[in-house]
């Protein structure tokens, strides 16, 4: 595997955009924002409020709009809001964990956005319930020589973004999402793409005659403590290398594999249940299932085994660590905002106390994102959203983002990744690490997004790595003669335990994989950056020479 870093300038100006990109966005198909109550914002057909930027194109879900908790803790302020929502025929329903509580998972966090859904006002006339419109409602009531609303306050209200995973990959570079509007295109390869190999979603079983590479044991001199990997991702599934053979329980104790029950618990409290978005697919634990969405097709979903796949390639790169796996993502590859920035925002709560506290065990060294979106704001606005706020708050504590760069062949700017030319507000604390994907050859892969604010490439095609065990969907060989017990390769039959998969998805924690080694390497080289030592200045130091090692 190759891994090639670019330097890093920090505080330089961020790249222009090119013009022609600012509104590309590979297809989602109509089944796909159904199924998670969404719809494209398409800036022709948008309303917008004056005096706010025009918008650009975006994936969101209708029904939901994110607002800072101490804004719904605002009696006086939610009440405002309630009352220019009204004026569409629609109000907010607050959610059930943390509207009127600044602790969520244990955690004191009072600015974290949280989902609220919107609904037909009870008693008014019938209104579309659609949260860009509502937005808009309440941007309106910020202008004029006496607002109703200030504007600080709404530029902190945003709609609901869909994060996606985007590990399919097309003969085009628009046909990605490998989320067709019927249950046979699903693959997202069209003919004559080099990078398809079968219905399943580019990826296919193989054999893998290796055991995973030891880990050492602990020793002050040159392994003080394991560096933790936090992986958002798809959760966990069956697979031997990880000790687990089947669903029955948690991975065992001492393991390569890691959860954060807290963390877990408050993500699926994070869930909506109520009002007229209901989502059909919800996140019940930290398994990856199911694995098809459509059980009377048996098509296994897109993005079945995502996590699991990315725990391998850091299982075979930098067997010392542990990798803390949580789940945010669904097995069709679609990620709630409120989700993403609520496990964020759990993590850098969880490493504040770590450092606070001088409990080295429950420090989180590197996140490695393999999910984005684009946003519909101009790129300056995007610099204050609320998922750059909490990255801040992480490498500003010194944690490593690692930030997968997307596979849309585009130069418009993919967020977390693109976060990647912004310097640290705080802390002076390492940049985001955007990550595009490499071909086996050293080449940069033809669906890799592409542009200044990609820093780092690894290789991203052809990867193998671990797969569920227990996933085999419907589709059979070409050929079977069970008589003579001969059978072609079955495309979706993935018992062995391994597959060939492609994606920016998997170059990240490749990289991730890079600085947990040298991570590892500046602590044994110098007693003063010990991975014992979790105090806020020597962590910053220690992931700044582990970047500079690399």
């Amino acid at each position: 595997m190759v891994v090639k870093f670019s330097r890093r300038r920090p505080g330089r100006k961020p790249t222009p955009e090119d013009a022609s990109t600012v509104n590309s966005l590979p297809s989602v198909s109509q089944r796909l924002l159904d199924r998670h109550g969404a719809n494209l914002l398409e800036p022709s057909k948008a309303f917008s409020a004056s005096g706010w930027p025009a918008p650009r194109t975006t994936v969101y879900r209708t029904g939901v709009l994110l607002i800072p908790n101490d804004i719904l803790q605002d009696k006086e302020v939610f009440a405002a809001i309630q009352r220019v929502l009204g004026r569409a025929g629609l109000e907010a329903v607050l959610p059930s964990q943390g509207g009127d509580s600044k602790k969520i998972g244990g955690y004191q966090l009072d600015r974290l956005p949280r989902p609220v859904t919107l609904q037909v006002a009870e008693g008014g006339g019938p209104a579309v319930v659609d949260s860009w419109t509502a937005l808009q409602y309440l941007r309106t009531a910020t202008n004029g020589d006496s607002p109703e609303l200030d504007r600080k306050v709404v530029q902190r209200i945003s709609v609901e973004h869909l994060l996606f995973t985007n590990p399919n990959i097309g003969g085009s570079p628009w046909d990605i999402s490998g989320l067709g509007g019927t249950p046979w295109d699903i693959s997202g390869v069209a003919p004559g793409s080099s990078y398809g190999r079968s219905r399943t979603g580019n990826r296919i079983p193989v054999c893998l005659s290796a055991s995973p590479p030891p880990r050492h044991d602990i020793d002050a001199s040159t392994l003080a403590r394991r560096p933790v990997v936090a992986v958002l991702d798809t959760g966990i599934a069956p697979h031997p290398w990880f000790g687990l053979a089947d669903r029955s329980g948690p991975p065992p104790a001492g393991g390569f594999l890691t959860l954060d029950t807290t963390i877990q618990d408050a993500i699926l409290q994070n869930e909506i249940t109520t009002g007229v978005t209901v989502v059909t697919q919800q996140l019940t634990d930290y398994w990856d299932a199911p694995s098809t969405d459509e059980p009377l097709i048996g098509d296994v979903d897109t993005d079945t085994g995502h996590g699991l796949f990315i725990a391998g390639i850091l299982r075979q790169v930098a067997p010392d660590v542990d990798t803390l796996a949580i789940r945010c993502v669904h097995s069709d590859g679609v990620a709630y905002e409120a989700d993403v920035l609520l496990a964020l925002s759990l993590l850098a709560a969880r490493v504040q106390a770590a450092q606070q506290n001088n409990v080295p065990g429950d420090m989180v060294d590197i996140v490695s994102l393999s999910l984005g979106y684009f946003d519909e704001t101009p790129a300056d606005a995007a610099y204050t959203s609320q998922l750059s706020a909490i990255l801040d708050e992480l490498t500003g504590a010194g944690v490593l983002v690692i930030a997968a760069a997307g596979n849309n062949a585009t130069s418009r700017k993919f967020f977390p990744a693109a976060l990647a030319e912004q310097p640290p507000v705080t802390g002076g604390g390492p940049q985001v690490v955007s990550v595009g994907a490499l071909n086996p050859n050293g080449s940069k892969a033809l669906f890799s997004n592409d542009a200044a604010w990609v820093h780092a490439w690894a290789t991203g095609a052809g990867v193998v790595s671990t797969y569920p065990t227990d996933v085999r969907g419907a589709s059979a060989a070409d050929h079977e003669l069970p008589a003579l017990n001969r059978d072609g390769l079955d495309p979706d039959d993935f018992t062995s335990g391994h597959a060939v998969w492609d994606g920016t998805s998997f170059a990240a924690p490749l990289v991730a994989a890079t600085l947990a080694n040298a991570l590892i390497g500046v602590a044994a080289d110098d007693s003063a950056l010990s991975l014992t030592a979790v105090d806020r200045t020597t962590v910053v130091k220690r992931a700044l020479a582990a970047m500079d090692s690399v």
